[in-house]
C-alpha cells in the first residue's frame, strides 16, 4: 500500500516526537543532532539547476545609425524544490537506518572478515579489533569484540523492526535492516 502525503506527514510528526523525547535521555545527544541535520537537509530541498536566457534590447549603433544585432545572455541559477512528505519520510527512514542500524551491521561484518582470515594459532582466543584515530599511535580509541557488537546490535533491533515495518507498510521501499540476524 502506498502512503499519501498526509499520512506521511503524520508518520513524520510521530517519529519526530518520539525521537525528541528519546533525545532527552542521558547519553542520547546524537539523536538531537541527527534530527537537526535531517531537518536542515529537508529545509535545503532538492537543488534544481536552471538556465535562464535574457534577451537584451539591441539598441542603435550611434556611429553607423543602424540597429545593433540582437544579443542575449544566459545565466545559471540554482533553485530548490521542496521534498514531498513521502520523500521526507523516505529520507528520514533511510537516515535512521544508516545512522543507528548500519554501524552494528558493519562492525559485525568487519569482525567476521577479520575472523575468517586469522591465523590458526589465534583462532582459539576471542577476536578483538582495536581502532585508533588516523595518524595517532598509542591507546586505541575504540575496541570491538563479539560481545560489544552483539550488545550494539541488540540495542537497535527494535528500531530495525520498526524501520522495516514502516518501509513495507508505506510502500516506500525495502531497506537493509538485517541486524536481527547478526545478534
Amino acid at each position: 500500500m502506498a502512503i499519501s502525503d498526509e499520512e506521511a506527514t503524520q508518520v513524520i510528526a510521530s517519529i519526530e516526537k518520539a525521537l525528541s523525547q528519546e533525545s532527552l535521555e542521558p547519553g542520547r545527544d546524537a539523536i538531537a543532532d541527527f534530527l537537526q541535520q535531517w531537518r536542515a537537509e529537508i529545509e535545503a530541498g532538492r537543488p534544481i539547476d536552471r538556465k535562464l536566457k535574457v534577451a537584451e534590447s539591441p539598441g542603435l549603433d550611434e556611429l553607423a545609425g543602424v540597429p545593433r544585432a540582437r544579443t542575449s545572455s544566459t545565466g545559471e541559477f540554482v533553485g530548490k524544490k521542496d521534498y514531498r512528505p513521502t520523500e521526507q519520510l523516505d529520507l528520514l527512514l533511510e537516515a535512521l537506518g544508516l545512522s543507528f542500524v548500519a554501524p552494528p551491521m558493519m562492525a559485525a561484518r568487519f569482525l567476521e572478515t577479520v575472523e575468517r582470515y586469522r591465523v590458526d594459532e589465534a583462532k582459539d582466543s576471542p577476536t578483538t579489533i582495536s581502532l585508533a584515530p588516523t595518524g595517532e599511535v598509542g591507546e586505541p580509541a575504540l575496541q570491538l569484540d563479539r560481545a560489544t557488537i552483539d550488545q550494539a546490535a541488540e540495542a537497535v533491533i527494535s528500531l530495525s523492526r520498526v524501520l522495516d515495518e514502516l518501509s513495507r507498510e508505506t510502500g516506500i521501499r525495502d531497506r537493509l535492516t538485517e541486524v536481527e540476524e547478526i545478534a
